[in-house]
């Protein structure tokens, strides 16, 4: 009885969901991802090569406060051509 009972309680539980506002758990896969500029070249590039960020005020916020379509972990593996909306944030997109 206490196997299903601990069975029972390892799926769903929001205790055993992945943290989305903790960067290390999108690391965990993206880490060597390809940090090549955005597909519109009218916008700036964010991330640098060595995975950090090019603008340092950047660093404080997690992941998903700009990729905000990201909702669980793990996402679908082809995401697509999916932009930030750096309006969220900013009065006005910022352009290079």
């Amino acid at each position: 009885m206490t196997f299903i009972s601990l069975l029972a309680l390892s799926f769903g539980s929001p205790a055993f969901a992945e943290d989305l506002s903790d960067n290390e758990t999108c690391l965990e896969c993206h880490e060597d991802a390809d940090r090549s500029p955005p597909s519109n070249p009218d916008r700036p590039q964010v991330h640098n090569p060595a995975g950090g960020f090019f603008v340092e005020d950047h660093d404080m916020w997690s992941c998903t406060d700009c990729h905000t379509y990201i909702t669980e972990i793990p996402h679908a593996e082809e995401m697509g051509e999916m932009e930030v909306d750096c309006t969220n944030c900013h009065d006005e997109a910022p352009t290079k």
